[in-house]
């Protein structure tokens, strides 16, 4: 019978144990997790920037910076038309040339970095069959203050959530500017809320 017992106590111990290891993490430690992991990702770009790359030599500038980027799916050189001139990777070859003031998603930033030249965070992209869900930050290059190009990361959705334990959590939601931008299952009644001000932008991230 004691042994029993013993045998029931070290199991009711282990269940708890795995039940405190997978609890969502505290609204303190989310908030702290999502601005590290962009301040890194924003340490390099701005590094990048200070060197003003051009595009025979934006991959060797690059190269130091993006070694260690999880989920990294390309970089960009961009000018001061916001027209892609150069790609980190070559697999994204067709990219150069392709002027992105075509994309209506980013009026927003652009109009910011004309005015305002800052660091800025895009908010998920929800992505398509040939288009991963993908996340782009941007630096500007600066002469004198003013604009003469920008340096980008594309980094994968998954990546950010893995980096931040969001994909440990049963359910997410991102919000970005007023707009849903990532989710995942169903986050209940009382969710965690961390409200976040990033590079352009503001978060509202819901977990449990």
């Amino acid at each position: 019978m004691q042994r029993l017992m013993r045998i029931f106590s070290i199991c009711v111990a282990l269940c708890l144990f795995a039940s405190a290891s997978l609890a969502a993490p505290s609204e303190t430690q989310m908030a702290a997790s999502v601005q590290n992991y962009f301040a890194g990702m924003f340490e390099k770009l701005e590094r990048a920037a200070r060197q003003h790359p051009t595009p025979d030599t934006f991959r060797s500038i690059m190269k130091p910076l993006v070694s260690d980027i999880d989920g990294l799916y390309g970089s960009t050189l961009i000018d001061d038309s916001f027209v892609i001139r150069q790609v980190y990777f070559s697999r994204n070859f067709l990219a150069r040339g392709f002027d992105l003031k075509k994309v209506k998603e980013l009026d927003y930033f652009w109009d910011l970095m004309r005015t305002a030249p800052t660091p800025q965070l895009s908010e998920p992209g929800h992505g398509s069959i040939v288009q991963p869900r993908l996340i782009a930050m941007r630096s500007p290059i600066l002469n004198n203050g003013k604009l003469v190009g920008v340096v980008s990361f594309m980094v994968r959705t998954e990546a950010f959530l893995k980096a931040t334990g969001l994909d440990q959590c049963k359910a997410y939601r991102i919000t970005c500017r007023g707009k849903l931008a990532e989710s995942e299952g169903e986050l209940g009644n009382h969710p965690h809320r961390v409200r976040l001000t990033l590079p352009a932008t503001d978060w509202l991230i819901e977990y449990r």
